[in-house]
């Protein structure tokens, strides 16, 4: 609806949502998704994220304050 209204995509804040599901359905909500949107995820444990979903995301750490870049994954194995 915002992208009809406005013409351009949302920015979509995922906040730890997905360490509360399971991997189907983390792979389910990733699914629909629009590949149009910019999405960030938090997460306190990217382990907890299954692999399938981690297609070349950009890793940012938060540690003591600071916001450092850790790349792109490019190997979600």
């Amino acid at each position: 609806m915002i992208k009809q209204v406005t013409h351009e995509s949302p920015i979509l804040l995922l906040d730890d949502v997905l360490s509360e599901l399971d991997s189907k359905r983390q792979a389910a909500l990733i699914e629909i998704i629009d590949e149009d949107i910019q999405t960030f995820i938090t997460t306190t444990d990217l382990d907890s994220v299954s692999k399938e979903l981690q297609h070349k995301p950009t890793i940012y750490e938060v540690s003591n304050g600071n916001l450092v870049n850790k790349g792109v994954k490019n190997d979600p194995k």
